[in-house]
């Protein structure tokens, strides 16, 4: 199981969550920028200097010191956690060496068998696999990753090439899709709202995350590049009735999005094609704009930022 999310981290007392269905995206309290990196990301931006994140041009001097010092007694805490995990481990080779002296050498040791060993760092070659060398910032996947290969300990034998991009990625395909259909079920018997989410990555693309939401939960549908084309009425409209064909317009009850003008144009043209299905206004993106303009003043910029968080997730539970 992943480790739990680290919310004694300061970075979220000034963030919040842009959506429950990604947790990499985390909008900053200051500035209303977006940072698709997750904490650690959003962490760079707050304090600055890493010539990769852009930096916050609101936060003030105070917060960047609380967040320097979190990180910095983090980092000694780990040191820490690292020497003392060493001598754990020498102290356990002397043990395997007199065990070995005494026993017949061909049988290890229960507490040899019990425990894995601590993984080598990980060579710079790494980067040939395609794999970018940031992927270990990713703590909640990588750390529960190098933890359950520890646990196995020697003798695990990694799955090939080919069972990965195979069987593997079949059985992952098929497990989606079993999960999809539970959900379709849920649409066809109690109904559903189409969620449309549009935001920027940071390679400038944007992109419209489509989500179906309904008492079984919500659903990650779709992504759609919109990068190469302006997002008009028209062509929002045509997303809108695309994804609602697709699913069944007798099973869509509403089509929530953004305020945004191509949007609302777009609700006029949908309830003459769809005059039974509602196009609802997020109530969270509404309010986040309406607090986003009155937080660029001071002094409202450092004293409420922890109120417009609960307010937003408030208001955020009760759209999705």
């Amino acid at each position: 199981m992943a480790p739990k999310e680290d919310r004694k981290d300061p970075t979220w007392a000034y963030s919040s969550r842009v959506s429950e269905t990604n947790k990499m995206a985390i909008r900053c309290l200051f500035c209303d920028k977006i940072s698709n990196g997750g904490v650690y990301r959003q962490n760079a931006h707050l304090i600055g200097g890493d010539s990769n994140v852009a930096s916050c041009t609101k936060v003030s001097e105070h917060v960047k010191e609380e967040l320097i010092a979190y990180l910095q007694k983090k980092k000694e805490l780990k040191t820490q956690m690292i020497h003392e995990q060493e001598l754990y481990n020498l102290d356990d080779d002397d043990d395997d060496d007199e065990t070995e002296q005494g026993d017949d050498a061909s049988s290890p040791s229960p507490k040899s068998q019990k425990r894995g060993r601590m993984l080598p760092p990980m060579s710079s070659s790494c980067g040939s696999t395609g794999l970018p060398f940031n992927c270990v910032n990713y703590t909640y996947i990588f750390a529960a990753f190098i933890e359950a290969v520890d646990q196995y300990g020697p003798g695990m034998k990694p799955p090939t090439y080919y069972e990965v991009k195979g069987s593997y990625l079949k059985k992952e395909v098929a497990e989606v899709n079993k999960i999809v259909e539970e959900h379709k079920v849920e649409w066809n018997k109690f109904g559903c709202s189409i969620m449309m989410d549009k935001w920027t990555a940071r390679n400038g693309k944007m992109i419209i995350n489509i989500l179906v939401n309904s008492p079984k939960g919500s659903l990650f549908l779709e992504s759609v590049d919109a990068s190469d084309s302006s997002t008009d009425s028209t062509k929002m409209y045509s997303l809108f009735k695309s994804t609602i064909d697709s699913i069944g317009a007798e099973n869509v009850v509403q089509v929530v999005t953004d305020n945004a003008s191509e949007n609302v144009k777009a609700s006029d043209l949908m309830s003459v094609g769809y005059p039974y299905i509602y196009w609802t206004s997020c109530a969270a993106h509404s309010i986040n704009s309406i607090f986003g303009d009155i937080f660029k003043e001071r002094p409202f910029s450092t004293v409420f930022n922890q109120a417009i968080k609960c307010i937003l997730i408030l208001f955020k539970g009760l759209c999705y």
